[in-house]
């Protein structure tokens, strides 16, 4: 169980004493949908500044999820592309954020389903101020699913190391016609210390709508 809960705009405090450096971000729910983790670092002009900043399941820039070390397409060794990108996780231009594995939503109804996102604080660009993570509805607009048939929401920030959960956030807003959600975002204060914010922003226009705000 998390140590705390928060609320929509609220902030948690990283605590650097505690030599945190890196987290990891679940994102849960009830299946039902086939849900995408996805990751946005911005600068300070709430833009991302590398096509690499965008971290999702369809990501050229790739890594080995067991090292975090960018792990380049090698025919000799992958034989194919959809081979390479099962191997491999999405990583931002950094090397800060690994992306998750793909869940594809295909267990049964009510069981839990999730992608978990990992992120170095020491490895994190300067220039970059937020972490913004986002969830959206594979073909969503196209399928006619929104949000409001996912169950049970929530965002979770914990210690890698240690696995203690620090702060979760349940989404308990109504998004009954929308198809992408911005859930929380790591923020750097004018201290320079990280915070998580649970944010709970939801858009139509699926994945396209938040890169559209974002690059």
């Amino acid at each position: 169980m998390a140590r705390f809960q928060i609320e929509k705009g609220e902030r948690f405090a990283l605590d650097k004493s505690e030599g945190l450096e890196k987290v990891q971000i679940d994102l849960n729910w009830k299946s039902g949908a086939d849900l995408d983790a996805s990751a946005f670092l911005v600068g300070a002009d709430g833009m991302i500044m590398d096509d690499a900043d965008f971290v999702f399941y369809n990501s050229n820039r790739r890594a080995n999820p067991e090292t975090g070390e960018v792990e380049p397409f090698n025919k000799a060794v992958h034989g194919n592309k959809v081979h390479w990108r099962t191997a491999t996780v999405p990583v931002s231009a950094d090397g800060s954020v690994l992306g998750s594995p793909d869940d594809l939503g295909d267990d049964e109804e009510g069981d839990e389903a999730g992608e978990t996102m990992h992120v170095d604080l020491s490895k994190v660009s300067p220039k970059v101020q937020e972490i913004i993570f986002c969830v959206t509805i594979y073909h969503g607009d196209k399928d006619g699913v929104t949000f409001g048939a996912v169950r049970e929401p929530s965002i979770t920030i914990s210690n890698e190391e240690t696995g203690e959960e620090l702060c979760k956030y349940n989404l308990k807003e109504n998004f009954s016609t929308e198809t992408a959600v911005e859930a929380a975002k790591l923020v750097c204060n004018d201290e320079g210390e990280w915070e998580f914010e649970a944010v709970g922003e939801g858009h139509d226009g699926g994945m396209q709508t938040l890169i559209d705000i974002y690059a």
